[in-house]
């Protein structure tokens, strides 16, 4: 299954390390896809129409001279057979990638991580965390010192059956989980991070329910999670691609955080499961994406709407 047609990738800096870049291109391959590099230059401040000597437009010679760097790192990659093109322009960065997204039909995002921007830590700056909140199309950003072929690829399986397009959004983060487990002929890892939200206080001493009795929530919580987790996984075909599926009790943000650290890219779901208006990202997502030492490909829901307007 061919997931991608259409794939931008987010120059930023084209000085910088681009280990995103040749990723992009091995998947616009494998998928017969087309690849967009982009770039976004700060437009002039305050609408500032900057002139050099000789009625020279600087804004337009800064476009013209990141253009011709875009095109010399094109080059290799369209004598390659990858259909490839170049655009540049200029504003912020997150509102132009989802503007041609949105006008254009891409179906995924790529671009190399930063590393810590601001006070945000982690691999994710604010652009990133931008498009993982608001871009409707899948977003993946990948580590900067990402190999050349991932071992591990790392799927947060959500199976809950009562929240209106939970499973859909499981499922299809299987789905590109294990087309890039195809892709690097890595192993899979599908895991549901699961718990019993009352346990701790009904073993508390205020309550003191006896032990058998919240033995048999936790089991019983467990045996819903393993079957819900086996519903979603019988609608996505892993045929070929090692893999293992497992359930661990613990907080999801300190399962995922821990495991994430031994992968080489984690696949997730970012949106809330809320509904609540305004909320595009959950929690849990949130506090594992601000702990991230890989490579993270978000997935959004079928039919996802960015709140921005254009």
């Amino acid at each position: 299954m061919n997931h991608y047609k259409k794939i931008l990738y987010f120059v930023g800096d084209p000085s910088d390390p681009q280990p995103g870049l040749a990723e992009a291109e091995e998947l616009a391959r494998r998928n017969d896809a087309e690849l967009t590099l982009l770039d976004v230059l700060p437009a002039s401040s305050g609408g500032l129409q900057l002139t050099l000597p000789g009625k020279t437009d600087l804004e337009g010679l800064m476009v013209e001279t990141r253009m011709s760097s875009l095109e010399e790192m094109l080059a290799p990659i369209e004598d390659r057979g990858v259909r490839v093109r170049a655009e540049v322009t200029t504003g912020s960065p997150f509102v132009e990638i989802i503007r041609r997204v949105v006008a254009d039909g891409y179906d995924l995002v790529m671009k190399t991580a930063k590393g810590i921007e601001g006070s945000l830590g982690g691999l994710l700056g604010t652009t990133a965390l931008h498009l993982m909140r608001k871009c409707p199309v899948p977003v993946w950003v990948v580590k900067p010192a990402a190999g050349p072929r991932f071992q591990r690829v790392l799927a947060a399986v959500d199976p809950d059956t009562e929240t209106p397009g939970a499973q859909e959004l499981g499922v299809r983060v299987v789905e590109h989980a294990a087309a890039l487990a195809r892709i690097h002929g890595s192993e899979l890892h599908l895991v549901h991070a699961w718990r019993f939200y009352a346990e701790a206080t009904l073993r508390g001493p205020r309550i003191r329910m006896p032990t058998e009795e919240v033995d048999a929530l936790v089991n019983e919580t467990r045996e819903i999670a393993q079957r819900n987790l086996d519903a979603l996984l019988r609608n996505v075909d892993l045929g070929e691609v090692p893999h293992k599926v497992e359930l661990i009790q613990g907080l999801p943000v300190e399962v995922l955080s821990e495991l994430t650290s031994r992968s080489d890219v984690v696949v997730m779901g970012t949106v809330s499961r809320s509904g609540a208006s305004g909320i595009l990202i959950g929690n849990t997502a949130e506090s594992v994406l601000r702990r991230l030492e890989c490579s993270v490909l978000a997935v959004k829901p079928q039919g996802f709407r960015t709140p921005l307007e254009f």
